[in-house]
């Protein structure tokens, strides 16, 4: 997995690094990994979410509280999503294997 650095991310977002450095306190999701010598390294995930941050924050002006809450609740909802059409495909593989099943004895 690739990591970027602070001023790459500062870079990509277009932030000063003490913008991304508060958002790592207020947001758990954010937790970049340090090397040695404690620099910060932030995964795809950390650079998803900080995008997702930023545009919650500067784009559609929420407040760091309610980016919060938005964020949560994406996250939850994705996942009950997720769970959703795990099912509905489980349901249709079985339906297709009992198709296949009935065909081999026609």
């Amino acid at each position: 997995m690739e990591y970027l650095g602070i001023s790459e991310i500062c870079r990509l977002l277009d932030v000063k690094p003490h913008v991304l450095r508060y958002w790592e306190q207020e947001f758990e999701l954010v937790s970049p990994r340090k090397d040695r010598t404690g620099k910060r390294l932030y995964s795809r995930n950390d650079i998803n979410t900080l995008f997702r941050i930023k545009h919650l924050l500067y784009d559609e002006k929420y407040t760091i509280e309610g980016a919060k809450q938005r964020i949560w609740k994406e996250l939850s909802q994705d996942s009950v999503d997720v769970q959703a059409a795990v099912h509905a495909l489980r349901d249709t593989l079985v339906s297709l294997s009992i198709k296949i099943e009935e065909m081999k004895h026609k």
